[in-house]
Formats: C-alpha cells, sequence, structure tokens
C-alpha cells in the first residue's frame, strides 16, 4: 500500500468536479470504466473485511446504475473470500446494463440468493436477510442522485437503519447529497464509508459527517496529479489529517450495533462522536 499524501488528504472534490474527473480518465486517459469498477468493489471487499473479518453472510443493496455495479463487484471479492452474499435489488435484474451487467453475470455464476425490492413479500425477506446478516453493503446510490429518494429505495434505505447492523456505503452513504451532505429525504447511517477519487463535500460537513462513519478514499489507481486537478476544496483547517479523528461537535454519537454474543457495540469500533478519514492510492 502506496504511503498517504498528506496534501491530498486536506481536499475534497464537488460533485461535478468529480463527475468531470471521472469523464477525463476513462474518455482522455483511457482508464476502462470495467477497472474502475473492478478497483472500487475491491476496495469495499476489503474494508468489509476490516470491519468483520469472520467470514459470514452480507446483504449487498443494489441499484440499477454504476454504484449498483460496484456492490455487485465487491459481492464478487467477497465471495472469493469466503463471505456468503446475498443481493437485493431496487429494480429488475435484465434491467442492468454495461459495466454493471457485467458483474450482475459474475455474481450469478456463483448462484446466490437474490431479490428484486418490486414487492411486498420480497421486501419482508429482504427485512429478515438485513437483520441477521453480519454486515450490510450499501450501493444503491452514488453521487449523482439529485433528488429526493423514493420507493422502493426509500423503503430499503429505512430498513438498512433499522436493522442496526454495521453498514458499509459505496462512494456516499445513499440518500446523502454529496456537495452539501444533507439527506435527501432519507439517507444510510453508515458505519463505514468507501468514497473514491477523492471525499466529497458533503462527506466532510458537520451534518454529512454523521451519516459517513469512518471514511476511507480510494484512489482506483489514478494519478495523483489527476485527482490533485479536482479536488480543490479544503476542509477542517489542518484537522482532517491521515488516519486521526476529525472531532465536529455536530457529529452524532455512533449508534451501537448488536455483536453475536447478543450484546452491543459501537458500530465502526471505538467511542465518541468523530470521523475518521484514510487514504490509500
Amino acid at each position: 500500500m502506496a504511503a498517504p499524501s498528506a496534501p491530498l488528504s486536506l481536499r475534497a472534490v464537488s460533485v461535478e468536479a468529480m463527475q468531470r474527473l471521472d469523464d477525463e480518465a476513462v474518455r482522455t486517459l483511457g482508464f476502462p470504466r470495467l477497472l474502475l469498477m473492478a478497483q472500487a468493489g475491491c476496495a469495499v471487499a476489503d474494508a468489509v473485511a476490516k470491519l468483520h473479518p469472520e467470514p459470514a453472510e452480507c446483504v449487498v443493496c443494489c441499484g440499477m446504475g454504476y454504484n449498483g455495479g460496484d456492490g455487485l463487484c465487491a459481492a464478487w471479492h467477497l465471495i472469493r473470500r469466503g463471505y456468503r452474499p446475498r443481493i437485493v435489488l431496487t429494480g429488475r435484474r435484465q434491467d442492468f446494463k454495461g459495466e454493471p451487467a457485467v458483474f450482475a453475470r459474475v455474481v450469478e455464476a456463483f448462484q446466490m440468493p437474490w431479490r428484486e425490492a418490486v414487492s411486498d413479500e420480497a421486501l419482508a425477506d429482504i427485512q429478515g436477510w438485513l437483520r441477521s446478516c453480519g454486515v450490510i453493503l450499501d450501493a444503491l446510490f452514488g453521487i449523482g442522485l439529485n433528488g429526493p429518494v423514493r420507493p422502493p429505495a426509500a423503503r430499503l434505505i429505512a430498513m438498512i437503519n433499522e436493522a442496526r447492523r454495521p453498514v458499509v456505503a459505496i462512494d456516499v452513504p445513499s440518500g446523502l447529497d454529496g456537495n452539501t451532505g444533507a439527506p435527501l429525504g432519507v439517507a444510510v447511517h453508515a458505519t463505514v464509508t468507501v468514497t473514491f477519487g477523492a471525499p466529497k463535500r458533503g462527506l466532510l460537513t458537520a451534518q454529512g459527517s454523521s451519516y459517513t462513519g469512518r471514511l476511507l478514499v480510494d484512489g482506483l489507481g489514478m494519478p495523483d496529479w489527476l485527482i490533485h486537478r479536482y479536488a480543490t476544496a479544503r476542509y477542517g483547517g489542518g484537522q482532517v489529517r491521515q488516519g486521526l479523528p476529525l472531532r465536529h461537535p455536530a457529529v452524532r454519537p455512533r449508534r451501537r450495533a448488536p455483536t453475536t454474543s447478543g450484546r452491543s457495540s459501537p458500530a465502526g469500533g471505538g467511542g465518541g462522536p468523530r470521523l475518521r478519514v484514510t487514504r490509500r492510492t
């Protein structure tokens, strides 16, 4: 693992700038989107393994776009590590397009259980999965969300929060505005958020950090100079540092998640309200 870049750890990126960064990486520099998705899935699987080292059942809640594709790729990596993913979709499996469809076919080959959250019966099954699993992956929405969360995703987010299990969010907690950190109606309360390229501005605001949990930043193998070009906003006056807590008076204490012994413990480990930011390339 490469040593972190201290100046970059102080930088954040707007949603619009991140979309331009992504476009330049794919269209100008020639990074295949499938490769970036594979790297994202691996980074998320690494985070799950650190959060819950013992392979267990996990529920991967996927939207139908690129964020859902990252979730499906993470499920594939977790299968290879001995975890037992169950896949939840906000739409129909056959409606995946492009790179997400590739990883949907890969995961299908392992005959994992799937549910499409399009009926009350399916939602009842999903609720049971969420309550009994070891960890939940939130891959419903990324930074492209620009309006209030609607059903069935809104109901899924509520169920994720009600389950009180450890949650790993992909790029941003679903339902959170990537620029302001405000929930768009409802948002996932994550234990860990794995964000890509650079921290999104909304994840570092007082309100946003209360949904983010511990923040891990993965560069997806893109060059630092590219990320520096777009990640220009600075936060915390030097408080956001590699592996150190960013304390903010508005950040709520972490909710407590039940352990296998039936007792409760901090869902993200450690006590007190804090946002930890860690970056890897």
